[in-house]
């Protein structure tokens, strides 16, 4: 076991992501981004044929034995369930109903006590937690969340509220530029937030996990924190890159008992869209939001 991950730590670790993503804003279209138009010829952005879908299972005719072992694969909603999930993230002026920015705080001592089931994404510096939820709330043209290319950009917990269901959490970044009170607010916030349900543990697709990020789920296992990894920037990712990025994923889960992280990774692009509505549909699910039939 790795000694505690406390912010001394993460310091001693600094990684700097491949890619720098650019400063964002989505249309209206669902989940796609405005720059794929205006990226670069190198490296253009491919739509999605089918955004209701999971992408591992694009990724199991490359391989003749179970990508992820069926006894892993908890979560298998049908795409009707998926459909359903993702209009909790549209707006449908109902009564009640409320997106919106609650507000940035430094520690979660001064963060008000809501009723409400709280999603935390962690990750570090320059991993896609901003681009991420901007890419959820793409429907949503109020709702604006920042994102920008300097790595370490986030230095606050951020607040979104979804209709009053529950919350999404944007946390500062670990890793390259972090902040120096990392330790009184990301790490008391896992430890003490009674209402924290669920902590998306982001990780860059295109290198799987790196040292931070194994320091950080440590941090994660010795708050009790119940965590799931999410793969990002899977656009990016060539095929064979992409299904290491998993294994490593899975060897790390198994050889170190990861007795609080889910034991189904999730892959995602806040690029192209591809596989968003299926991380929202887990997230409506653990929230108390969705019921799925396979589940019960």
């Amino acid at each position: 076991m790795r000694s505690l991950c406390t912010m001394s730590t993460f310091k001693s670790v600094l990684i700097l992501g491949k890619r720098s993503h650019c400063q964002m804003t989505f249309t209206c279209l669902r989940y796609l981004h405005k720059s794929a138009s205006a990226s670069s010829l190198e490296n253009p952005v491919k739509p999605v044929s089918d955004l209701f879908t999971n992408p591992v299972d694009r990724l199991q005719p490359l391989l003749q034995i179970p990508i992820i072992p069926n006894t892993d694969r908890a979560f298998r909603p049908s795409r009707k369930e998926i459909e359903e999930a993702s209009l909790l993230f549209e707006p449908k002026n109902l009564v009640g109903e409320c997106f919106k920015f609650l507000g940035a705080y430094p520690n979660p001592h001064i963060m008000p006590r809501w009723d409400v089931p709280e999603v935390a994404f962690i990750g570090k510096s320059n991993v896609g937690k901003s681009s991420l939820l901007a890419a959820m709330f793409a429907q949503v043209p109020d709702l604006k969340v920042r994102v920008s290319s300097k790595p370490g950009h986030t230095k606050l917990m951020n607040v979104f509220n979804v209709s009053n269901l529950f919350h999404l959490i944007d946390m500062p970044g670990y890793g390259f530029n972090m902040p120096d009170h990392f330790e009184t607010s990301v790490e008391a916030y896992l430890k003490t937030r009674r209402s924290l349900t669920r902590v998306i543990m982001l990780i860059d697709a295109t290198t799987g996990p790196v040292d931070v990020d194994y320091l950080a789920i440590d941090m994660m296992e010795e708050a009790s924190a119940p965590y799931v990894m999410v793969l990002t920037k899977i656009d990016l990712a060539k095929p064979s890159a992409l299904l290491r990025s998993i294994v490593s994923c899975l060897r790390f889960r198994d050889e170190t008992k990861a007795n609080s992280c889910f034991p189904q990774p999730f892959l995602v692009s806040s690029m192209n869209g591809e596989g968003l509505a299926f991380l929202q549909s887990f997230i409506a699910y653990i929230t108390g939001n969705l019921k799925i039939e396979s589940l019960t």
